[in-house]
């Protein structure tokens, strides 16, 4: 892919320049950033233009040439200076030189240099020019995801490739051919860089590559085998060069890139390497490092005359399992070489290895292994073991491979025979998950129960957090929302107070907590727990849960509204997922994407994703099923086919009563047929959703009153009752306003002002879509704010519209602030953080809004805001 393609806006700039130019006048810029950015390729491309438009062209490069060029231009000229940092000191005047006519003649210079290698000098006298007018400096920043999908190509791992490579194309096209054997531009570029340097350079440079961290210049001297004098002036030089940079204080130094370190490492022989990591391991142990660090050179230099050398890699590998297991990996498949069949520690190997492989998400034939390894449990030190299998039940639920995990966990149990008890833990936390799953509400509570007991004995809290989570839900599945809440907020307040290296040895607890708030439709906690818990696991490169958590996580996002960060969420999902593999999670990260891509309208493979999550899910009776083809069914009513969605989404709940979904989750559902039921003009079907939503939620609070009370306000709203619909819509907006579910919020007040609108309240219609345009913008939703224009184009102006409504005149600007963001349901805390006050001054401030509108508390002020506010009012947020 060509410069021009990638940087079309600041070739665009150059080619004005370049027009100019050619009418007579002159001008000089100066690109600017990191090695690799795409500096020379942008000079090339302008290069080439100005040949093609008959301009005459002169090219210089600081690396080659000992001076740079004398013009005397009376025809256009163009004049581009690469590596203008590596012109020496001598000639760097001549910059200045050509700077200045730039002014005077028909020449354009363009001089591309990286800043961290630019003598002092010539930084002078480019800020004397840019001082004077006469040099104007373009810093060339990241590409964005799309520059990048230019550059690689449409991939699977685009996301995280253009993470990695942080949006320079040279990191990113070394990234895009790892493993490739070809030798490509950038790889030729890289080895230009090593070819400049010294023995001495060269062996300091590999020797950091070999230790990984930053490390000190002593210890650098050491495994590099040189003096610490020769060392540091071999450092001098590599930062000079930007090879490696200082890192926090000095003397550590690192790459200035991890790809440029593992592109040094791969470049050292193997011998060498080899010799490398023996002396690292020495170096490390006479200076009492940690056996995680000696670990690494152990594995990649083992001395089979040293057993004390296995022991280390055994201690590393069960301390960092959790935390590093791709390196637990490497270590255990090190040892498994120099370990016979027999041994104690040859068992604990194949098991912590087979750990490893499960946590990092890779394929392994779990059944026979633990099959083989059953007969030897209790050889096996510290419960190794039984917790493996722990995990291995855990990978083939989240797999869908329900029956697989359940004999799983019923024969580590047995194995376990009650000598380790926090695996106990875990086995019960699985089965109640299990439970949960087909809905089975009493075998549910009573693992979570046991669970929860034997965690709190054993003082294991994410244990415990976990099995709370579950016995919300088993609360929730018997309609009993306070004790579901209740159990919920002692779930939270234990992973709360847990630090991160306690969350990663239990990352499953942590999402239990955060599923569990989701389905109690508290999304703000949700996605706190489970934004953390995908940190965590990207940390500590737990793959076998990441995709699972990032669907929640982007369920949690698309219901309050991120749409944009929702659909970033799922699709770092879906690049997570084999093409093969758990077709749950990828049928259920594929639907929510299509409803993503369907609210905002970006494009129009919304129902064909849909439509493929549908296929894959046909065959699964999950509740996670289940939802996939109701998501599917909903998407079609909204896109005018109500008669299909109504038909595919009782075929998935297996009929009105909806036995297959949990009762919390039903009136959203009830909602949607009977908008498909009004959309094809049945009031009487719609009336008989309406009174099923009505039981659906008895016991239950909160947002599932909200779909109930959209679904009165659809109907009345058929009815021809405006009064009822509109309370009706009040109330939905207040429920979904109290939760952050600004989607739905605004949904509903993009129906209520519909409603308004036909019913030719013009003056109400405007209060409420002056709020949804503000939502649709909020969450990004193109579909709902076009239909909120189409709505107000069809209003008359108000005559003498200046803002606000007479009832809220009487607030200055700040209450009126304060007003705007107590309807959009945010609390004082949220409130005193976003307008940078304090909550007492928060709280003040809502008392003196009281007062002056007569209303007794923030329901009621949520009221007066819709029902006062019109078209293109003040949104009440910064910015």
């Amino acid at each position: 892919m060509n410069g021009e393609l990638l940087r079309r806006t600041e070739f665009a700039a150059l080619r004005q320049l370049l027009d100019a130019l050619r009418a007579g006048t002159g001008s000089a810029v100066a690109l600017v950033g990191e090695p690799g950015i795409g500096k020379t390729r942008l000079i090339t491309e302008l290069a080439a233009q100005a040949r093609t438009d008959a301009v005459t062209t002169v090219t210089a490069t600081g690396r080659t040439d000992t001076g740079l060029p004398a013009i005397s231009a009376t025809t256009p000229t163009l004049v581009t200076i690469d590596d203008l940092h590596a012109v020496d000191a001598a000639h760097a005047d001549h910059a200045e030189r050509l700077i200045e006519l730039t002014a005077t003649t028909p020449v354009m210079l363009v001089v591309a240099y990286r800043d961290r290698q630019l003598s002092r000098r010539a930084a002078a006298l480019l800020s004397r020019a840019a001082d004077r007018g006469q040099l104007t400096q373009r810093r060339l920043g990241p590409l964005d995801l799309t520059q990048t999908r230019e550059l690689l190509g449409d991939r699977s791992d685009l996301t995280r490739v253009h993470a990695d490579g942080e949006g320079n194309p040279f990191y990113l096209q070394l990234l895009a051919a790892a493993g490739a054997e070809a030798r490509t531009d950038v790889h030729t570029a890289l080895l230009g860089e090593l070819a400049e340097l010294t023995d001495s350079e060269l062996r300091v440079a590999q020797a950091a590559a070999v230790l990984r961290t930053p490390g000190p210049a002593d210890l650098v001297a050491a495994v590099a085998d040189l003096g610490v004098t020769d060392t540091l002036d071999a450092l001098d030089t590599l930062t000079g060069l930007d090879l490696m940079r200082p890192v926090h204080q000095l003397p550590r130094f690192a790459f200035r890139h991890d790809v440029v370190h593992r592109f040094v490492y791969a470049q050292i022989e193997p011998s060498h390497r080899f010799a490398t990591h023996r002396r690292a391991e020495a170096v490390l142990l006479a200076r009492g490092a940690p056996i995680t660090q000696r670990a690494h050179h152990i594995a990649r230099s083992i001395d089979t005359a040293c057993p004390e050398q296995l022991t280390v890699l055994f201690d590393a590998a069960r301390t960092t399992v959790h935390t590093a297991p791709a390196e637990t990996l490497e270590w255990m498949e090190t040892a498994l070489q120099f370990l016979p069949e027999g041994d104690d520690r040859f068992y604990e190997a194949q098991v912590l290895l087979l750990r490893a492989q499960l946590l990092r998400g890779r394929r392994c034939d779990v059944q026979e292994l633990v099959h083989t390894f059953l007969p030897r449990a209790t050889r096996i030190p510290g419960g190794a073991f039984s917790s493996t299998v722990a995990v291995a039940a855990r990978v083939r639920r989240i797999q869908g491979r329900h029956a697989e995990a359940s004999a799983l966990v019923e024969e580590g149990l047995a194995a376990l025979a009650g000598t380790h008890p926090p695996t106990a833990v875990a086995m019960h936390t699985e089965l109640a998950e299990l439970a949960l799953d087909r809905l089975d509400r009493d075998a549910a509570y009573q693992h979570a129960r046991k669970a929860a007991g034997i965690a709190r004995l054993q003082h294991d809290r994410l244990g415990e957090a976990a099995a709370l989570a579950q016995t919300a839900m088993a609360h929730l599945l018997a309609m009993d929302t306070t004790a579901a809440e209740r159990a919920a907020d002692a779930a939270a307040d234990l992973v709360d107070t847990a630090p991160d290296t306690t969350i990663v040895t239990n990352l499953p607890g942590l999402f239990l907590v955060g599923a569990t708030e989701e389905a109690l439709h508290r999304f703000t906690d949700a996605q706190r727990h489970l934004s953390r818990c995908a940190d965590q696991a990207r940390r500590t490169g737990q793959r076998f849960i990441l995709p699972t958590i990032l669907t929640s996580l982007g369920t949690v996002e698309l219901q309050r509204g991120l749409l944009g960060r929702a659909r970033r969420t799922l699709d770092e999902a879906a690049e997570l997922l084999e093409p093969e593999g758990t077709p749950t999670t990828r049928a259920t990260v594929d639907a929510l994407r299509a409803v993503v891509r369907f609210w905002q309208d970006s494009d129009g493979d919304a129902a064909t994703l849909a439509e493929q999550a549908s296929s894959m899910a046909q065959d699964l009776t999950s509740v996670a099923g289940t939802t996939i083809r109701c998501l599917h069914a909903n998407l079609l009513i909204w896109a005018d086919e109500p008669e299909r969605g109504r038909r595919l989404m009782l075929a998935a709940l297996g009929g009105p009563h909806m036995p297959r979904i949990p009762p919390s989750g039903r009136s959203r559902w009830y909602d949607a047929l009977a908008a498909a039921a009004l959309r094809t003009g049945d009031k009487a079907d719609a009336s008989r959703w309406t009174d099923l939503a009505d039981v659906s939620v008895r016991g239950l609070s909160g947002t599932m009153q909200g779909f109930l009370r959209r679904t009165w306000m659809r109907l009345h709203a058929a009815r021809g009752e405006v009064g009822p619909a509109l309370t009706a819509a009040e109330q939905a907006a207040e429920c979904f306003a109290s939760r952050g579910l600004d989607l739905d919020l605004c949904r509903t007040m993009v129906a209520a002002g519909t409603l308004l609108v036909d019913a030719g309240n013009a003056d109400e219609a405007r209060g409420w879509l002056g709020r949804a345009t503000a939502l649709a913008e909020q969450c990004g939703s193109a579909r709902l704010a076009d239909r909120v224009r189409r709505l107000q184009n069809r209003l008359a102006p108000a005559a003498g519209a200046i803002g606000h409504s007479d009832a809220l005149t009487v607030l200055t600007g700040r209450e009126r602030q304060i007003a705007d963001l107590v309807s959009r349901g945010m609390t004082s805390v949220a409130m005193a953080h976003q307008l940078f006050l304090s909550v007492r001054t928060v709280d003040t401030h809502l008392g003196r809004i009281y007062r002056k509108l007569g209303v007794a508390n923030r329901a009621s002020l949520a009221r007066t805001v819709l029902r006062s506010e019109p078209v293109g009012a003040v949104d009440g947020r910064p910015g």
